[in-house]
């Protein structure tokens, strides 16, 4: 959200919100109703007002209210809100002041709640520069997507709102005056605290069209329970959004989020784990007790509906080795293997730009990556990062170039989710720039066709 500073006079306020042509979804209604309700010290008062940037005086003559809309195209607006305090007014005066301000607004239609600017302004200045952290306010930043000046941009308030009267609203600003001092500004001069709210429309209910398999890693038709999916449609996020640390949960944070942005997956009914959401994109890690053997639905949900299910055919396993895209060069697909410095990778020296590689010879051990192995004997469940060292329940045979290889680790890799790591010992084949890695799990023969360029 945004906010900027006024002119010191209320009647002749400056326009300092970036102005645009744009005609906006008035998300908030102009000329519809607003209730302030500003509590705690070092005042209490309720105020009805309407959503107009015309200046209002409140409270005995201690307080100026007004409000500003900027557009964001046809599906989102920036709504702005100021209040400024006079001169002798008991909100100026009491610089111990904490400050718990609620709102009564209406929206016009459903939407998300996005992004969040607050400001404190001194005659028409920024207060400046911020720390990054206050009472329970966060993220301070110098600039923001609408105002200029420092400010605390998107401080972890988002969410759906549905249309409709939206009751006290609680835009919560502690102790706002040590912010004033701590910026080297007498706090008895500060006399504007200014916040702006950013909501989209929300779009129409969640479509998959598609289901894949984790595409850097075979990109299969079938999925196995653990293992890594795409889903793909539409209406399926707000924003994209990646998973962070603070979205685990339990001991250590070792447990994986089941939604993201308000977007969470079903596979046979059970919750997945969510790593990524976008509106035309969402990455799961399919939980453990997904029944497997046939057809299972996948569905997603968000704060504006439940897609409809997608059905998608659940193995045992469906195991896929890491090899993007990237390392398909002139046509041969070659797997991502690292040596034991972590930096480094086997391919062809100078193949990739910016890659550092070299070849690997016989008696040398890289490592390979993978999703959808099923399970370790550890009992490590999809959705907890593995601690420590696993073993794969499944047995597991690498050959390369038609030798079979020994691999001296096989299991989940520590400190990921659902990530497999397999260090393999390079057998004695000559050298080649495509020697063919296969792989069986259980048995079963896997059907990528990989690669590794082998050295002498």
């Amino acid at each position: 959200m945004t906010a900027n500073a006024a002119n010191s006079s209320a009647s002749n306020t400056s326009d300092p919100v970036p102005r645009t042509a744009t005609t906006g979804p008035g998300i908030i209604a102009i000329g519809s109703p607003i209730v302030w309700h500003p509590a705690n010290a070092p005042d209490t008062f309720s105020a009805n007002t309407t959503f107009s940037s015309t200046p209002v005086t409140v409270d005995n003559g201690a307080v100026t209210l007004w409000q500003q809309q900027v557009p964001t195209g046809s599906n989102g607006e920036w709504d702005v809100f100021y209040m400024k305090t006079t001169s002798g007014g008991p909100i100026a005066g009491n610089i111990n002041a904490n400050w718990n301000i609620t709102l009564d607004y209406t929206l016009t239609a459903a939407v998300y709640f996005d992004q969040v600017v607050m400001q404190w302004v001194t005659n028409g200045t920024p207060v400046g520069p911020l720390t990054n952290g206050i009472g329970t306010i966060c993220c301070a930043s110098a600039t923001n997507p609408i105002l200029p000046g420092w400010s605390y941009y998107n401080s972890g308030f988002s969410g759906a709102l549905p249309a409709g009267l939206f009751s006290s609203w609680q835009q919560t600003y502690v102790d706002p005056y040590s912010l004033v001092s701590a910026g080297g500004i007498n706090p008895n001069t500060a006399n504007e605290f200014i916040f702006a709210l950013h909501f989209t429309l929300q779009s129409a209910v969640p479509t998959i069209t598609n289901v894949i398999s984790a595409s850097q890693y075979g990109a299969f038709p079938t999925i196995a329970p653990g293992s890594w999916i795409e889903i793909y449609g539409s209406n399926l996020g707000e924003i994209p959004q990646v998973w962070a640390s603070s979205n685990f949960s339990g001991v250590n944070g070792a447990y994986a989020p089941t939604a993201l942005g308000g977007t969470s997956v079903t596979v046979g009914g059970q919750a997945a784990f969510t790593e990524y959401v976008s509106p035309t994109q969402v990455n799961v890690q399919v939980p453990g007790g997904v029944p497997s053997g046939g057809p299972q639905p996948v569905v997603v949900k968000t704060e504006t509906g439940t897609s409809a299910p997608f059905s998608v055919t659940v193995n045992n396993t469906q195991p896929g080795l890491l090899a993007p895209s990237s390392f398909d060069l002139n046509g041969t697909q070659y797997v991502v293997a690292l040596f034991s410095d972590g930096v480094t990778y086997a391919l062809p020296p100078g193949s990739i730009a910016g890659v550092p590689s070299r070849l690997p010879v016989p008696g040398d051990t890289i490592t390979l990556y993978g999703v959808g192995f099923g399970q370790v004997n550890q009992g490590i469940p999809p959705g907890e990062i593995a601690s420590g060292q696993s073993s794969l329940a499944a047995p597991l045979t690498v050959s390369i170039g038609g030798t079979q290889a020994v691999v001296s680790y096989a299991g989940l890799g520590p400190g990921y989710v659902g990530l497999y790591q397999f260090n393999v010992v390079v057998p004695s084949i000559s050298a080649t720039n495509a020697a063919a890695v296969t792989f069986s799990l259980g048995g079963v023969a896997e059907t990528q066709k990989l690669y590794l360029a082998i050295g002498n």
